[in-house]
């Protein structure tokens, strides 16, 4: 067992490079869409629960 076996697995063959301008794009539009995601619903919860919030206090005192 004095052979590592992961390097069998490497490959001296180069990667395309439109294929990692390709991957990298992917990824920047994952992380896109998720920011995205987090602002509009992240925020989306945090406002509604401040409404709630709100109302809740404004309900123990209504001269507020």
């Amino acid at each position: 067992m004095s052979n590592n076996p992961f390097k069998v697995l490497e490959s001296e063959a180069q990667v395309p490079e439109e294929l990692k301008k390709a991957l990298v794009s992917e990824i920047d539009t994952i992380r896109n869409a998720s920011t995205l995601i987090e602002l509009f619903v992240g925020n989306f919860i945090n406002t509604f629960m401040k409404s709630l919030a709100s109302d809740s206090m404004d309900e123990r005192n209504p001269s507020a």
